[in-house]
């Protein structure tokens, strides 16, 4: 039994996998250390991988202590089953390897764009080489509607609404609208490109909010939830097995 540790901005998400398949997976709020530990202790792993995208490791560390295992941290050096072609690898986000990882898994020999949604908007870019080519980065979703609160004298803070219309009638429908056509606009652009420069392009869309956007685009595209767990477990498996894919 492999166990998938994956600490975001603000979740934290646990998973269990068994010969590949996920089997089980819970969520807990950011910081929730003392329920992560007793998660971890009902369910123990023979083998273990830790992705932070804050590297916010010790209090996980604790957690885990009472387990018999080794654990894989994930960083910029651990082996991976795509190759990284980035400037920078130190600084690439461990969800975008991970989930660049899980798009190889599960669309292997593919070129494939990765839309995550979720606090940011990650767009990246998978070649039918399995290397990790890179991406864009903007705002996520609540993100937007945030920073128009924070950021302006009067502009209120509304919430993402599906019966949006495409023009706002007042404030509230104005900001719904523009932030969440924005978004749309946005992927749709990158699914035209990309289907224009690679044919046979594969779109994945995951993260929180992949769920509210999926049918509003212009084409079908997979939708998987998990594709960021699903890649850090196939980083652990690919470790175990000595870099073997």
């Amino acid at each position: 039994m492999n166990l998938v540790v994956d600490i975001g901005n603000t979740q934290i998400k646990l998973a269990w996998f068994e010969q590949g398949r996920l089997i089980e997976s819970i969520r807990t709020e950011e910081g929730r250390w003392d329920d992560v530990a007793m998660l971890i202790k009902e369910k123990p792993a023979s083998h273990v991988i830790v992705s932070s995208v804050n590297q916010t490791y010790d209090p996980v560390a604790r957690a885990l202590n009472n387990l018999k295992t080794e654990i894989l941290v994930l960083d910029h050096k651990t082996p991976l089953p795509v190759e990284v072609s980035y400037s920078t690898p130190e600084t690439l986000g461990h969800d975008r390897i991970a989930a660049a990882a899980g798009a190889s898994y599960v669309c292997p020999f593919c070129n494939v764009l990765i839309m995550d949604m979720g606090t940011a908007i990650t767009i990246d870019f998978l070649s039918s080489e399995g290397k990790f080519m890179g991406g864009n980065i903007s705002p996520g979703l609540q993100t937007r509607f945030r920073a128009l609160n924070e950021f302006t004298a009067k502009l209120p803070l509304v919430a993402k609404d599906s019966g949006f219309p495409a023009f706002g009638t007042d404030t509230r429908t104005a900001i719904v609208a523009g932030v969440q056509q924005g978004i749309i606009y946005e992927l749709n652009s990158y699914i035209s490109d990309f289907t224009r420069q690679y044919p046979a392009c594969e779109f994945i869309i995951t993260g929180g909010d992949a769920g509210f956007f999926v049918s509003r685009l212009n084409r079908s595209v997979f939708t998987i939830p998990d594709l960021v767990l699903k890649g850090l477990n196939y980083i652990l498996e690919f470790n175990l097995s000595g870099g073997k894919p």
